[in-house]
């Protein structure tokens, strides 16, 4: 698969190891990103024009790119299909909302429902690159990213709001569609096994692709075929606890990305530096971690408890704080 938290929904759907559709940070970790860039911008044109276009905030819109993702079919039939199951897509559940992602996911897929995988449901590509933990830098060229990639889609949606016209391979309709996945990958950027990937071989020792063919054959995507104890470890990743996320929505969140520092240079370069930082925090997610052999399809994972746990949660923290700074940072310089 690729391949943060309740709000930033997982990559699991992409490898249909689940039926639902997975949320990168689960719903609490987009809608915490998105609640953080709402305090950053309130009061300013940007968040006059973000509301007018949107027809809601940025917290709200968070969670409509993994919403659309229960949208299922094949051969140019699709249809809403998990109305009622997710609470956080309750807002969606209209038939104006369910027509504009159904049309959404018509226009980027073949066929989408269990184990369609990335090339026939291709927007569940969009949320994420598994670039080695090892490399410094994240390339679109570089063994699991790619022209389809997270980094990629971000690019997409900047060039649909600057009113160009994306890559052949993204098919963005509107400004509103753009601002919506925006919001989303923004935070998706900022979850560390959304574009660092460990990966392993069958002894479960850790090694470094050279090439797309060899990152292929030892991949887990994104952590989803890692086990810890019974939870997936991209799940793990993907979970906010409330605490958590009740604090940063409270204004800890936005005080904080008052200290991340600004982005420089062409906004045009923004997405690849910001995948470039996440890419060199990804390796303390692993840190810690001890790998099992391969068996069954899965690698087992243990780790030193509560310091694990410790460690992942501050990281949480600083990730979606720089997600809702650069998310702000970017729409003001989109949306003056």
């Amino acid at each position: 698969m690729p391949k943060l938290p309740a709000l930033l929904l997982g990559a699991c759907a992409s490898i249909g190891l689940l039926t639902a559709p997975a949320l990168a940070w689960g719903p609490q970790g987009h809608l915490t990103s998105g609640g953080i860039a709402d305090q950053l911008i309130a009061g300013t044109p940007t968040a006059k024009k973000v509301r007018a276009l949107l027809g809601s905030n940025l917290q709200t819109a968070s969670v409509w790119a993994d919403c659309a993702r229960a949208v299922e079919g094949k051969a140019g039939t699709f249809a809403y299909a998990k109305a009622g199951q997710y609470k956080d897509c309750a807002y969606y559940e209209n038939k104006a909302s369910q027509a504009a992602m159904v049309a959404f996911v018509q226009r980027n897929a073949s066929y989408c429902g269990y184990m369609a995988g990335e090339k026939r449901c291709r927007h569940t590509g969009w949320h994420f690159t598994d670039v080695p933990i090892q490399r410094q830098a994240y390339a679109v060229d570089l063994p699991g990213a790619g022209p389809d990639d997270l980094v990629q889609a971000i690019s997409a949606c900047i060039t649909v709001l600057q009113g160009g016209k994306p890559p052949a391979s993204f098919h963005i309709v509107g400004k509103k569609e753009a601002l919506r996945l925006l919001v989303h990958f923004m935070g998706d950027l900022h979850q560390p096994l959304h574009v660092g990937s460990v990966y392993l071989d069958d002894q479960g020792r850790p090694l470094d692709p050279a090439t797309e063919q060899e990152a292929h054959a030892h991949k887990n995507s994104g952590g989803n075929t890692i086990l810890l104890k019974t939870a997936r470890l991209h799940a793990v990743w993907d979970d906010l606890p409330g605490k958590l996320a009740t604090s940063l929505l409270a204004g800890a969140g936005a005080t904080e990305a008052r200290q991340v520092p600004l982005s420089s240079g062409p906004v045009e370069r923004w997405p690849v530096l910001w995948a470039s930082d996440t890419l060199r925090v990804a390796p303390q997610a692993f840190q810690g971690l001890q790998f099992s052999a391969r068996s069954a399809g899965v690698w087992h994972a243990t780790a030193s408890e509560p310091a694990y746990r410790q460690a992942r949660e501050n990281l949480q923290r600083a990730q979606l704080a720089k997600a809702g700074a650069r998310l702000a940072q970017l729409l003001t310089t989109l949306m003056p």
